[in-house]
């Protein structure tokens, strides 16, 4: 019968049928059925009869199932590693007819098949059984205005392969104009759409007639068969056709064929939000990047940052007094609020400070100890300042089916140096720290004739100072790598000014009257300054201030007039004493010695200002006790009108050094009436030259 399949193939090609992609296989000879119908082989249901059935997309008919024809989706990112997107253009350096860059693009979309919604929920009870071989041949169609103005659509066949259990990846190649317009359309117009013409396999069942056999013919007769296809494909719903035996018609056969049907998706803004803007890159000049917006594409694309100043907030110090400006990251949807200053971090472990003394083996130095600070260091930011922002950026027009995300700089911009210019006498370096912290490194070492100790003990002075803060500098911190401005803010070292995180915890109480309690999680004692009931977004309440409210560490206070929001912001600082002892400094600190258990502090004693001959002395003995260790005292030294100036060195522990050198001091006076004493007090530390003048022995 090789004929007729040849027949068949040639009737295909003269009366094209458009559902019937083609035959594939030798035809089946019908059955009869107890009702005297000519049907399918029982075992031979592995595809569907192309034919109409009660229900639209229903294949055929089969009384142990029904086959359907699938729908198309689209899958985002909630279909997890099936999904697959990407918009990455080219530039190769290629010019277009208008002086342009000629672009070449490959889109990748994902897509999987799901039951038509009109066939869900079906009481027959059959099972619901995809049409087998599907194959999704898919064309992208892109809307493109042309030099007349008028609207064409221009399409572009994809290359669709499978992915995953049920899923399939399509590509597309865009060039020229296309790119540029299918890059507008995704993320702008929304007009892209897929045109799916998906093929599968079923059998076409088929009246064949011979006209030798005496039968009355109509139509034409390829090699001497006459062919009637019926259905087409589940597309129209109809009656099913039951083919029956009549003799005078002729017999039934079923062709395996391919079959095909189109469906049609709009891509609209699917992936016009924050998940995907990565995804659209471009490669120029060698670097792969983001696309920031269409000018990549109309214009040749250099390295450029997505960050740019957010300006529809108004004037930020005034609005948010602890920030300085805000950038807005037009493809992260990041809004980076750059603090107004840096300050020492203060956590639930207490202030991140520390100091190490360390030996100095090098030449230079006669105490034999350097010392290096180690502060990490945070944005300064009032938590109800940021509470504000995140809800102010939310009616900004950049927000516009957007999810803007407000954080603080990343760390520091390494192309542009750092400083601190407040204490020239120690050597500053900068790091990133850990999450949004910075590190800052201060190394002090003797420079003759001060030793380390003394500039140490002035650097700590400084730490608690009041009043403007005298450590200070500025830090550059990043947006990004190609950001092309530096972006400056202030760094300020000073107990009484500091970052904070992690150190309070508060719980809110709904009442009557609603109110919130504060624990201090820290070491250290808190001023609480003012606070705040944060409603999701709705941004901060009213400001309360607390006046300075101390919470001990460790300790509980009860927060009135807040607690019926979703969160409570808390504006505070550390408590600290004015002034602040020496050996209080240590609670800020952490003091840490490694190789020097001791150092070597000189003691000077400076006569230059007494006039020796006025006052009738012609020697004066020197003897000076630490209050420390009483019992270690220093050597004797001796003045006279020819040598004025003297000191001695003394071995003593590093944290002593620093914390102050209280001494007593014996001045054994030879006159000339007979030998008296004067004895006094005096810390090295604060004052490392003891200066003896007329007052002084009196």
């Amino acid at each position: 019968m090789a004929d007729m399949e040849q027949a068949f193939d040639e009737f295909l090609v003269a009366e094209p049928k458009h559902w019937l992609a083609g035959r594939f296989g030798d035809h089946v000879d019908s059955v009869i059925n107890e009702q005297r119908s000519a049907e399918l082989p029982a075992h031979l249901r592995d595809m569907p009869r192309l034919e109409s059935n009660f229900l639209r997309d229903a294949v055929g008919v089969d009384p142990d199932r029904t086959w359907y024809l699938p729908e198309f989706t689209l899958l985002d990112e909630a279909a997890g590693e099936d999904a697959h997107f990407a918009f990455h253009a080219v530039q190769n350096g290629d010019v277009a007819a208008d002086g342009g860059p000629f672009n070449r693009a490959t889109l990748t979309l994902s897509f999987d098949t799901e039951v038509p919604r009109h066939l869900l929920g079906l009481d027959d009870g059959l099972p619901l059984i995809e049409v087998p071989q599907l194959q999704p041949h898919v064309r992208l169609i892109v809307p493109l205005t042309g030099t007349g103005g008028v609207p064409e659509d221009h399409v572009v066949p994809g290359t669709v392969v499978a992915a995953g259990e049920r899923g399939f990846v399509a590509t597309f190649e865009l060039a020229g104009s296309l790119v540029e317009a299918a890059y507008v359309h995704l993320t702008r117009r929304g007009e892209l759409r897929l045109e799916f013409e998906p093929t599968y396999s079923g059998y076409q069942t088929t009246l064949v007639q011979e006209p030798d056999t005496g039968f009355p013919v109509h139509g034409s007769i390829f090699r001497g068969f006459q062919f009637e296809v019926f259905g087409d494909g589940g597309n129209t719903r109809g009656s099913p056709f039951e083919p029956l035996l009549l003799g005078v018609l002729g017999a039934y056969v079923f062709f395996p064929s391919t079959a095909r049907y189109r469906r049609s998706l709009r891509i609209g803004l699917a992936f016009h939000t924050d998940a995907y803007r990565s995804l659209f890159t471009i490669t120029a000049e060698g670097v792969t990047r983001p696309i920031i917006d269409v000018n990549d594409l109309n214009s040749f694309a250099g390295q450029r940052s997505e960050y740019r100043e957010l300006t529809t907030l108004g004037d930020i110090s005034t609005r948010y007094p602890s920030l300085r400006r805000v950038f807005f990251g037009q493809v992260s949807g990041t809004v980076v609020a750059v603090p107004a200053g840096y300050g020492i971090l203060v956590t639930a472990q207490g202030a991140q400070a520390t100091c190490d003394s360390i030996v100095d083996e090098s030449p230079a130095s006669f105490s034999g100890c350097r010392f290096h600070f180690t502060f990490t260091v945070a944005a300064m930011t009032d938590p109800v300042d940021l509470a504000r922002l995140r809800a102010d950026v939310l009616e900004v027009p950049e927000a516009e089916g957007r999810t803007l995300r407000v954080a603080l700089p990343g760390g520091l911009d390494s192309r542009t140096p750092s400083t601190l210019d407040g204490f020239p006498a120690g050597r500053a370096v900068f790091g990133d720290g850990a999450r949004n912290a910075i590190q800052v490194g201060v190394d002090i070492a003797d420079d003759r004739p001060t030793p380390a100790t003394t500039t140490v003990n002035l650097f700590l002075q400084q730490l608690a100072a009041t009043g403007p803060p005298p450590l200070f500098g500025t830090v550059a911190v990043r947006l990004d790598d190609v950001f092309p401005q530096p972006v400056r803010t202030s760094l300020l070292l000073n107990v009484r000014r500091t970052a904070h995180a992690d150190d309070l915890a508060t719980t809110r109480r709904p009442g009557p009257p609603p109110s919130a309690e504060a624990l201090n999680l820290g070491p250290l004692d808190l001023r609480l300054l003012a606070c705040a009931d944060v409603h999701d977004g709705q941004g901060p309440g009213p400001t309360l201030p607390l006046g300075g409210q101390v919470l001990a560490a460790r300790e509980t206070a009860t927060l009135a007039g807040v607690g019926a929001g979703t969160d409570v912001a808390v504006t505070r600082g550390l408590e600290v004493p004015t002034p602040l002892p020496k050996a209080a400094m240590l609670r800020f600190l952490a003091f840490h010695t490694h190789t020097v258990q001791e150092v070597q502090h000189p003691l000077t004693v400076n006569a230059a200002g007494l006039n020796f001959a006025a006052e009738g002395i012609s020697t004066i003995r020197v003897d000076i006790t630490l209050v420390a260790d009483p019992g270690d005292s220093a050597p004797s030294l001796t003045l006279s009108p020819s040598h004025t100036v003297d000191f001695v060195h003394v071995s003593l522990p590093v944290d002593s050094a620093v914390t102050g050198l209280d001494s007593t001091v014996v001045l054994s006076l030879t006159t000339a009436s007979g030998p008296r004493t004067v004895s006094l007090t005096h810390d090295f530390v604060d004052e490392p030259i003891l200066v003896v003048t007329s007052t002084t022995i009196h």
